[in-house]
């Protein structure tokens, strides 16, 4: 029969790891830089025996005397005191810093924020929300992750991303999801197109027409070929492209139709190109913020900084 032994090893104790106390530490420069019980206990807000008893007990767990009492200086520090007090006055500068530091991280102050969103978004929502994310919170750097829905939902859920804008609503219980807008997919033409002409489009009369798509991946690509299918229209794909821009720019040049979220067409470009509704496409497509159950100060910023903004889009 064979014994295992489990050696558990831990780190060697000693009188600095076994009851020295944040505030002995305090009270102690407080008493080295004043030389005076009573100002030291004013500073501390403490009683001169309160400082009296914490240095004595201070002074019993590193077992070294720190003042040397006889003095008719006020207190004076002894050799080990002075040592202890060079080390006491860095820690305590070191933890005042660090302090600092969380709490302007705890109020959105500084820190980071990564940022997941799908191609629409980003492309067309998020360089705004940046922009004036970034004007209140200057000292929060921002990393931008931008694909499909899904691949952010999935970062999100790995902890790659604080925040994700999609067009999906998670099916994860655990991720808190809040509806930002209901975008819609429109027709976007050549203005010399025939069915430019009309007040809005049919349906069925798109299954002759050449489309330009985004990639067989995306989450809109779905959608729309899951909108033909239901409605037992062929969709005759021309050309499918891997971004909203690349197919603005070949609608532009009359190689086809293409059908992209409205959210991506800007005013800038009425005239270039012709924006038509689609009878049997609903104003559906939901765009969300989703983050996880504990969001940091930095993303809970960014939460509500998006929520007012698309308040105002409505």
């Amino acid at each position: 029969m064979h014994f295992t032994r489990t050696v558990i090893f831990s780190m060697p104790r000693t009188p600095y790891t076994d009851g020295m106390e944040l505030m002995q530490l305090q009270m102690f420069v407080a008493a080295a830089e004043e030389q005076s019980l009573q100002k030291a206990a004013e500073r501390v807000h403490r009683t001169p025996q309160a400082v009296s008893m914490a240095i004595g007990k201070l002074e019993d767990e590193i077992r070294a005397v720190l003042f040397e009492r006889s003095s008719s200086r006020g207190l004076r520090l002894t050799a080990a005191g002075d040592v202890l007090f060079e080390h006491a006055k860095r820690a305590l500068s070191l933890l005042n810093e660090a302090l600092a530091q969380v709490e302007e991280i705890r109020s959105a102050k500084r820190g980071s924020l990564r940022i997941g969103v799908n191609q629409s978004i980003g492309d067309y929502l998020l360089p705004q929300l940046s922009q004036t994310f970034q004007k209140k919170h200057p000292a929060i750097r921002l990393k931008i992750s931008m694909g499909y829905s899904e691949a952010m939902l999935a970062a999100l859920r790995r902890h790659d991303v604080d925040v994700a804008l999609v067009a999906d609503k998670p099916r994860d219980p655990e991720l808190n999801a809040e509806l930002l807008m209901k975008d819609r997919l429109i027709a976007l033409l050549n203005p010399r197109h025939p069915l430019a002409q009309r007040e809005s489009i049919m349906l069925e009369a798109l299954g002759p027409e050449a489309l330009i798509l985004l990639t067989e991946t995306s989450e809109l690509r779905e959608r729309v070929a899951g909108i033909f299918r239901r409605s037992n229209v062929p969709l005759n794909l021309s050309v499918e492209t891997g971004t909203l821009e690349s197919i603005k720019r070949l609608v532009a040049q009359n190689m086809g139709i293409g059908i992209v979220p409205l959210l991506c067409v800007r005013n800038d470009e009425a005239g270039k190109l012709v924006v038509k509704t689609i009878e049997q496409f609903p104003e559906d497509r939901s765009l969300w913020i989703v983050y996880p159950p504990t969001p940091s100060p930095a993303c809970e910023a960014f939460i509500a900084l998006t929520k007012s903004h698309m308040a105002t889009m409505r």
